[in-house]
């Protein structure tokens, strides 16, 4: 397994991101039987690989500093054409070279501790300024959130995400694990159980780091 580089071990803690891993892809072995060819998860969302690396919302400077020399080149460059591609576009192109590509556990996992993971922090730490003062687990339960959701505060939807600001600046660890569990209401009884599941994990992770 890739070592964890030391700046990501003073961001999030190693049980923090073995927590994104699981919510993102599953364990290992479910990895490799259904997640190393692309997939398409519908919605809104572009062509994915690896640990929830989507296409759609990625420019092709980042793509190519993310994943060359990491797969195959010519892996590189089927999966290219998908950059920016969101929505109901990306089905139709999902024939020919892309779906030969498959993405190694291993090399999956190296993008997402030196690529993906520094990305998130920041975005994070844009809108929670006082991140650093949480401790690590928190830092990562957070650090998951806006992995899975982005970091827009911004309307009725993230009013539980906005309210964390303040949490964050006061080391409200009760509070914040309160409002990331609350914002499940967006997900109850749509049938998107594995949301509200991974909302009511991310609060027992910050409430489990100040037992």
């Amino acid at each position: 397994m890739v070592k964890l580089p030391i700046k990501i071990i003073n961001m999030i803690s190693k049980k923090a991101s073995d927590f994104i891993i699981l919510h993102e892809v599953g364990s290992k072995s479910y990895y490799e039987r259904f997640l190393q060819k692309p997939t398409y998860p519908k919605g809104e969302s572009g062509l994915t690989v690896g640990f929830g690396y989507d296409l759609g919302y990625q420019t092709e400077k980042q793509f190519l500093k993310d994943w060359s020399g990491v797969i195959n080149l010519n892996f590189v460059n089927a999966l290219r054409r998908f950059i920016g591609v969101k929505g109901e576009k990306v089905v139709p192109m999902m024939k020919g070279e892309v779906m030969n590509v498959r993405i190694p556990y291993l090399a999956a996992y190296e993008v997402f501790i030196k690529c993906q993971l520094p990305r998130y922090y920041k975005l994070t730490k844009d809108i929670y300024p006082e991140l650093e003062t949480l401790n690590e687990d928190t830092q990562g339960a957070l650090v998951s959130m806006v992995f899975n959701r982005g970091n827009k505060l911004e309307g009725d939807s993230r009013k539980e995400m906005k309210a964390i600001v303040n949490l964050v600046a006061k080391q409200d660890y009760e509070g914040i694990a309160e409002q990331v569990e609350a914002s499940k209401r967006l997900w109850e009884n749509k049938k998107m159980e594995g949301l509200v599941t991974r909302r009511e994990a991310e609060a027992d992770l910050i409430l489990q780091s100040i037992a």
